[in-house]
């Protein structure tokens, strides 16, 4: 991906058509329940009360939710129901003949049936509709935007005039003590698993409805639909969310069992949560916020709706932000998770609806919501508009899709983001000179900088510098999962060969590393800069002695290290970075070492740690992974002066970020080639 590449050509055959959300239904059933009356409703397990519970609500900051439960685990109204009573309060709010809906949309978790669709038991729910064309969206959070971007295109493409996006769940009767009481360990007397009493402790029903409109409603305020994304990472990424299945990395169906029996016994009907998985989720759908920054300006968000499933993971959400210069601050956030509980794919439904129905909207604002499931990792972004129904309506302009996501890879648990400070907004850098598209020389003149480092930046410049860096990372960190070793270290399969093979292809670049940063003092015209590579250069020129011990003491012969032929990856790596430091102040190179350092502070840990759970080794043999894992976070702390330096332009930007870009593929290189 270009680091500061325009947007692509408008298609010929884009909408010419707006949509609009003109009413917003809701259904809630029966009373709010408190966090001390829920096992009233679900029951015991195993007659005991749940030992971590408040542990869990602790943790969410749910203080109430609802259930379509009674106190004997009763069903009160079926989830095909509750999403009839959504359509119908929305219907009756917009005043609106029901046989004037010409498409029902309709997304949730776990519908009543497994036969029919969803859809069609709604419709069948709803006899004062007319025929009309009802499809199913199954998934878990973001069902409902499928459903709800299914309507909007239908009505911007003029192929429909009224439609109706339905969110409905119904997570209660899943958690019911009954449905555990057959399985092998709780009658051996274990306690249910913490994934899913983790999922018990915060998930709610209720069902939201939305009337899409070719035109926004005659009175009061609308919510224009600019644009809805939504991205599957299902490609690369594990089971997060699951039910049906006894193990998520076996994925045994449940009807793959010797009957429903049986299945039960195996917990494979539960509904779970790898919750070491969740924090990932959180980083993915950041990255995607990242890649939309051209559309998502914070300075121009009035609202924010983030659908963050517990209050652990807001402060999350914030951090990644807040290093990515895209924080949008907390008086604009907007959520009811408190008070209406994790709803699923219905909560941003819901959210809306409070919002909307508030009177605190004001036309001419806009509201931004983003969504991510953990399912198997999918993410959504809406944006919307507030427009009053007395002004005329502008036809919308086409804003294309330029969303472009590669394979994105989980990472065992999450660790601070390689942190590169800055309060500021980002700016278009699209037509600044970019000298990345140019041949690349021994020398770049055009990075001239002064001699003397002074204390802050040109903001603007340096927020895109840092949006786009984190972007690099990002991508870097969920394309390594794809490398075959790393796959088996992620996976459990990592052996002591593998481990053998991954010191003897790392230990030329560490070799080098030293070497690289020496040159680049040597040629760097700015005193500080020079000053902070020779320091950096004397803190590692020694730590390919670390990695040979560590190599030794797993039973490798250290002349088979020594003399170790550098593979095709490590050789491209060192030969563009020793070429890039030759030239005359290779300021660039920070790219380089924002990268490297990140790999360190971020992923060496989480590797050293990994490999001593899969091998069984001590940390003594880990030390060098270890080491890097520990340290190298002042190493990418010391980058934040520089870049944030007022010498910071546009176009030494553009070559920093280029030459981010490529030493991450090298290096993903020198990786891929150990299987070669």
């Amino acid at each position: 991906m270009p680091p500061f590449s325009p947007q692509p050509a408008i298609p010929a055959s884009a909408p010419s058509r707006s949509a609009f959300i003109t009413h917003i239904g809701k259904y809630l059933p029966g009373e709010p329940i408190a966090n001390d009356e829920m096992e009233q409703y679900l029951g015991r397990v195993g007659d005991r009360p749940s030992r971590v519970k408040n542990r869990i609500l602790k943790s969410n900051g749910i203080q109430q939710r609802y259930y379509a439960l009674d106190r004997q685990q009763q069903t009160t109204i079926s989830n095909s129901q509750m999403a009839a009573a959504a359509v119908r309060d929305a219907l009756a709010q917009a005043q609106l003949n029901p046989r004037a809906i010409d498409l029902l949309a309709c997304g949730t978790t776990w519908p009543d049936l497994l036969v029919p669709g969803f859809a069609s038991m709604v419709h069948g729910e709803l006899p004062e509709l007319a025929p009309l064309e009802a499809t199913s969206h199954q998934g878990v959070c973001c069902a409902g935007v499928a459903a709800l971007k299914y309507a909007t295109s239908q009505v911007q493409l003029g192929h429909k005039q009224k439609a109706i996006a339905v969110a409905s769940e119904l997570a209660s009767r899943l958690f019911k003590h009954t449905r555990f009481e057959a399985e092998t360990a709780l009658q051996a007397g274990d306690s249910l698993s913490y994934d899913t009493e983790f999922l018990r402790g915060r998930l709610s029903d209720g069902a939201g409805a939305c009337v899409v409109s070719d035109r926004p409603a005659a009175h009061g305020l609308s919510l224009k639909v600019e644009w809805i994304e939504s991205i599957s990472h299902a490609n690369a990424h594990p089971v997060c969310m699951y039910a049906g299945v006894e193990h998520p990395e076996t994925l045994k169906s449940w009807m793959d069992f010797s009957s429903q029996a049986a299945a039960a016994q195996q917990g494979a009907i539960d509904l779970r949560q790898n919750i070491r998985l969740l924090a990932k989720v959180v980083q993915l759908g950041v990255e995607g916020w990242l890649i939309e920054a051209g559309r998502v300006r914070p300075d121009e968000v009035d609202w924010l709706l983030c659908h963050y499933s517990s209050h652990f993971f807001r402060s999350q959400i914030i951090d990644l932000l807040e290093k990515a210069g895209c924080m949008i601050p907390e008086e604009k956030w907007f959520t009811n998770l408190y008070t209406r509980g994790n709803t699923g794919c219905a909560s941003i439904y819901l959210m809306l609806e409070e919002l909307f129905n508030s009177g605190k909207l004001q036309p001419g604002q806009q509201i931004f919501c983003f969504v991510p499931e953990s399912g198997r990792f999918t993410t959504a972004y809406l944006m919307l508009t507030v427009v009053d129904g007395t002004e005329p309506d502008q036809a919308p302009a086409w804003v294309p899709s330029s969303v472009q996501v590669q394979s994105p890879m989980v990472a065992p648990a999450a660790a601070p983001l390689p942190s590169v400070n800055s309060t500021a907004t980002s700016v278009d850098l699209v037509n600044a000179p970019n000298p990345a598209t140019a041949p690349v020389s021994s020398t770049t003149p055009d990075l001239a900088i002064s001699p003397e480092v002074p204390a802050s930046a040109d903001l603007t410049v340096s927020a895109e510098l840092l949006r786009q860096l984190m972007l690099v990372w990002l991508t870097f960190e969920r394309e390594l999962r794809s490398v075959p070793i790393i796959q088996r270290l992620y996976q459990g399969n990592f052996t002591l060969e593998d481990y053998q093979a991954l010191l003897r292809n790392l230990r030329p670049q560490v070799v080098d590393g030293a070497r690289w940063i020496t040159r680049a003092a040597s040629n760097m015209t700015n005193f500080a800069l020079r000053s902070h590579l020779i320091t950096h250069a004397r803190d590692e020129h020694r730590d390919f002695q670390m990695l040979e011990r560590d190599y030794v003491s797993v039973g490798g012969l250290l002349d088979e290290i020594l003399t170790a032929e550098q593979n095709i990856g490590s050789e491209a790596l060192s030969a563009y970075i020793f070429q890039r430091a030759s030239g005359e102040n290779p300021i660039d190179l920070l790219g380089s070492i924002f990268v490297i350092e990140g790999l360190g502070n971020r992923m060496a840990g989480q590797w050293a740690a990994q490999i001593q759970q899969t091998l069984a080794q001590d940390k003594t043999q880990v030390s060098f992974l270890t080491y890097h894992g520990e340290n190298d976070e002042a190493h990418t702390q010391k980058l934040d002066t520089f870049l944030n330096a007022d010498w910071m332009t546009p176009a030494i930007a553009a070559r920093i970020v280029k030459t981010a870009q490529t030493t991450a593929r090298l290096y993903r290189l020198q990786l891929e080639e150990i299987d070669r």
